[in-house]
């Protein structure tokens, strides 16, 4: 019998989710840094951690930062392909590196991908050579993101108080970019990324042998990343025991004079997990995660409420998350398999095809 989103939200108890939220704040803390917060031992905070992730509820993950992204080219693709095909196309997408977000949606669209290339030419290939090419797919349509205002990374559980958050902070401004992100990242760098995109808190003994350099080389080079803004460390949680296991996708427009203040007032709803301005007919994208589907008709009249000006012209439900952030997960969310975010590549690796 497979798992049920019930009974998986039953695999974690209070602990366990105060042990992900802190996670979330602050990734690569010391076990020891986060028991003195929760009032817990090292070893119970690590062997609790271990269970989690074990069971593919929580893992920390390292990505490019939303400031590098910004810095490269962000899109989001809808595909429509052949019913019998839809699976295969989307974890033949959510396995090359050009993709961050891969969504089965239940209409308007088939497959919706959030995709990052180093460039506008590097775009045209993914969508033209790879993306159109593949077996099933009829139509590709796709909306260049002019703007990241509200990352993924910003969300959070609810499970700590305010006054353990604001010490878990602490640990992680200690290592908080303290100047301008780099142009671009070299060879060694790229390498870093992918060798922690598996597990975020790998060791800096584990990373120096992956990437081929000694452990001063890689804390060196790590800590450089993290200083100037260009990795992300985040804590990612199976949606399904969030308490928020629905996914929605809003196309919206508004005049551009109205865009700043309207979306400063999205920014701050709970449950907006991406916020981003687009180009096309419609210039506004949010990626939401409600409590129920029905949540998705009273968001849309708090929107047309506090946000006049603002015209939601589709609205979708998404089915499955195929890919997020770098992890394939199962139909609950769970991670499955590491499928790191390499913008770079630009079609230098070899991905397998659908089918």
């Amino acid at each position: 019998m497979k798992d049920s989103a019930v009974a998986l939200q039953a695999e974690l108890d209070e602990t366990d989710m105060a042990i992900a939220h802190a996670l979330q704040i602050a990734p690569r803390a010391s076990w020891t840094a986060i028991g003195e917060v929760l009032g817990l031992s090292a070893v119970t905070v690590a062997r609790r951690w271990g269970r989690i992730s074990d069971r593919g509820l929580a893992w920390v993950t390292a990505t490019g930062s939303p400031g590098l992204w910004r810095s490269l080219c962000n899109a989001f693709i809808d595909v429509d392909c052949e019913p019998s095909a839809r699976h295969e196309v989307a974890l033949a997408l959510a396995r090359d590196p050009r993709t961050k977000s891969v969504m089965e949606l239940a209409s308007g669209r088939d497959i919706h991908i959030n995709a990052v290339t180093r460039d506008l030419p590097g775009l045209s290939r993914f969508i033209l050579d790879r993306v159109s090419r593949l077996p099933g797919v009829v139509r590709v349509s796709t909306k260049i993101t002019t703007r990241i205002l509200v990352a993924g990374s910003d969300w959070r559980l609810d499970a700590l108080p305010r006054s353990e958050q604001l010490l878990l902070q602490a640990v992680a401004d200690e290592t908080a970019p303290r100047q301008a992100l780099p142009g671009t990242l070299d060879g060694p760098d790229r390498d870093l990324l992918l060798a922690l995109a598996p597990d975020g808190r790998l060791p800096v003994s584990d990373l120096a042998e992956r990437t081929g350099t000694s452990q001063t080389a890689a804390r060196r080079r790590l800590a450089r990343l993290e200083r100037t803004g260009a990795v992300a460390f985040r804590c990612e949680i199976a949606q399904h025991i969030t308490g928020w296991p629905v996914t929605s996708l809003m196309w919206a427009r508004v005049a551009v004079p109205q865009r700043r203040q309207i979306c400063e007032r999205l920014s701050r709803m709970s449950g907006i997990r991406l916020l981003t301005a687009t180009s096309g007919e419609t210039n506004i994208l949010m990626s939401t995660w409600l409590h129920s589907v029905d949540s998705a008709h009273d968001l849309e009249e708090r929107i047309g409420a506090e946000c006049p000006g603002l015209e939601i012209a589709d609205h979708g439900i998404v089915l499955r998350t195929v890919k997020r952030q770098g992890w394939i997960l199962d139909e609950l969310g769970r991670c499955l398999e590491s499928a790191p975010i390499d913008p770079w590549c630009d079609g230098d690796i070899a991905v397998p095809e659908a089918g």
